[in-house]
């Protein structure tokens, strides 16, 4: 009996954590994230329905089949609707491969009950780490019982169903522990990930993220405005002022321009005062006044730590497809641009297109 408990658990316990760590690691795909309740469950009714196959030979008293510990991780991973498809396919699993019994009968509608009511529970309140163990010990514990009045009480299978609560816990309790690990891990994967893209001072994307987003647009042939902005005044002011002025006024700076921006646009921090604005869907006109007001506004802000003094911003701007068909050549072109912009007078904004025009 405790070889059969052993093997049927061990099985268990792999099918869990197999289907966990993918869905884990591939949760921000788009098909999963819309997809991801019945995903889940079908999953995880494939893997017991698998599961109650291989126990087949094995599990005459059916103590051995403690599935319902899928159901808990599905509604977990995926949410009510997980728990509904995972134990209905369970039911329909016990019914084609296990019904032989009126114990297989009464444990089949059991399953469904338990899910049914699992499934409404977690409606109202949604299965977390921290109350699953209620779950589980809440239905486990009925489950016993209900093998104990069909047993009618007798006390010669206690020593199995003891053994069968015994393993079905630690188990439960190894797959929720390393669930836990495995997704604290992943977390900790993502906020590095995100860190490497991420300038953090100011919280803004910085140059490895603006060029995948300047890449997916070129590949899709979005049409855009790119616009490379610079601090006139930004080297002299940290050396009057120190690095504590300088930092204040560029995340007072970012904060400004992301708040100037369409919802749609896009910024990053590409150097100590450099920025990249991306605004899809925008014409060079539209993109020019946009740079002027994004300009006015910041010659409004004011400072704390250092005597008032007006800020102006430099600002090339190329347009794609217009202007550059590459990501490499819309650099070159926007920074072209800014170069113009920073090195003639009473010149603040310059698009290229006004650079072609002159020659």
């Amino acid at each position: 009996m405790f070889l059969e408990l052993t093997i049927n658990f061990s099985i268990l316990f792999c099918f869990t954590i197999l289907i966990f760590w993918p869905f884990i690691q591939y949760e921000d795909n788009p098909f999963i994230h819309k997809y991801k309740s019945i995903i889940v469950g079908v999953t995880f009714g494939c893997a017991a329905f698998i599961l109650t196959a291989l126990a087949t030979p094995y599990a005459h008293g059916m103590l051995i089949n403690n599935r319902i510990i899928f159901v808990l991780f599905s509604g977990l991973l995926g949410g009510p609707v997980s728990i509904f498809i995972t134990g209905f396919m369970i039911v329909i699993s016990r019914y084609v491969l296990l019904y032989t019994s009126v114990l297989s009968f009464i444990i089949m509608l059991n399953t469904l009950v338990v899910t049914v009511i699992a499934c409404f529970f977690a409606f109202k309140r949604p299965i977390t780490y921290q109350n699953l163990p209620v779950y589980f010990f809440v239905i486990t514990i009925e489950h016993i019982i209900v093998l104990i009045i069909y047993d009618r009480f007798q006390i010669n299978n206690l020593f199995y169903l003891i053994l069968y609560f015994a393993v079905s816990t630690i188990t439960f309790f190894a797959v929720r522990k390393i669930l836990m690990q495995l997704e604290h891990k992943n977390k900790q994967i993502r906020q590095i990930y995100a860190m490497r893209k991420t300038d953090l001072l100011t919280q803004l994307p910085n140059n490895i993220a603006i060029e995948q987003k300047l890449l997916s647009f070129v590949n899709a042939k979005i049409p855009f405005e790119l616009l490379h902005i610079d601090i006139r005044q930004f080297r002299e002011l940290n050396y009057m002022y120190h690095y504590k002025a300088g930092d204040e006024v560029l995340v007072q700076v970012s904060k400004l321009m992301k708040d100037q921006l369409p919802k749609n646009a896009l910024i990053a921090r590409i150097d100590s005062d450099e920025f990249y604005v991306v605004l899809p869907h925008l014409v060079p006109a539209e993109a020019v006044t946009l740079a002027n007001a994004i300009n006015k506004a910041v010659q409004q802000l004011t400072f704390e730590n250092y005597p008032s003094s007006q800020l102006v911003l430099a600002i090339g701007i190329c347009s794609f497809p217009q202007n550059g068909q590459s990501v490499k050549e819309l650099y070159r072109f926007s920074y072209e641009a800014l170069l113009r912009a920073k090195h003639q007078a009473n010149i603040q904004i310059c698009h290229y297109n006004q650079m072609k025009q002159r020659y």
